[in-house]
């Protein structure tokens, strides 16, 4: 009896020590993972983009040149690089007004950005950027 006292009370010691020294994950391995993460959309991006952007930029448009320069499908799926590449470009476009296109507007004034809803994409923008770096 005393034998097996011993030897319960050394098993637990063992398993009390194994414990405390169990792995934690490390910073780099959880920077890995952030650095793994795509571009999401909330809602109220993804209801701007499907109304104002996606006619254009989508794998089915008929512009090829809005096809080949961006395709909305594609984003989620970006690398960190393509992302911040991404965001700086949709920065330019936005802050420039070249998006969408006056001959677009023309046609279709419906088409046009309201100030809201720059605002909003300029605002999510920043964050993903933020994201992207890290900060």
């Amino acid at each position: 009896m005393k034998n097996l006292l011993k030897a319960s009370a050394v098993l637990f010691a063992f398993l009390i020590i194994s414990v405390s020294f169990k792995s934690k994950p490390e910073a780099p391995l959880t920077q890995a993972m952030n650095e793994q993460e795509g571009i999401t959309f909330p809602e109220n991006i993804q209801e701007i983009i499907d109304a104002k952007c996606m006619n254009c930029h989508k794998p089915d448009a008929r512009n090829e040149k809005a096809k080949e320069k961006l395709q909305w499908e594609k984003v989620a799926k970006m690398n960190k690089e393509e992302q911040s590449h991404f965001i700086a470009e949709m920065f330019e476009v936005l802050e420039d007004g070249k998006m969408p296109p006056a001959r677009t507007v023309e046609r279709n004034p419906d088409m046009k950005l309201t100030d809201d809803e720059t605002k909003a994409l300029l605002t999510w923008m920043e964050a993903e950027e933020k994201r992207i770096k890290g900060k």
